[in-house]
């Protein structure tokens, strides 16, 4: 089976395909997750309010998109990230003002 190996004539499409899918995925999970940092560290860290840390966070976060080049299912897991934190604020503030 070595012996059949013939270095640069073997077909690596499918290995480069799936270099190129998990290094997408990378970049996509990475970015999210920095912008949940970022939002958390704004709130919890710096003392913002939740509105103003999510809009900081959101602009940043298309910023990124734009430079990072993510297609619609960034944009979709943006939407969902900002209107998770909009239920989660009003849910707060809600509480605390009971």
């Amino acid at each position: 089976m070595a012996e059949d190996y013939n270095r640069g004539q073997m077909d690596i499409s499918h290995h480069k395909m799936t270099y190129d899918a998990v290094m997408a995925v990378s970049v996509f999970v990475s970015a999210l997750l920095g912008l949940i940092v970022l939002y958390l560290t704004l709130v919890f860290g710096a003392g913002m309010s939740w509105i103003t840390a999510l809009i900081v966070a959101l602009i940043t976060g298309g910023l990124t998109g734009v430079v990072l080049k993510q297609g619609p299912r960034y944009w979709a897991s943006l939407g969902v990230l900002a209107v998770t934190a909009l239920i989660s604020g009003a849910m707060v503030m809600l509480l605390a003002s009971a």
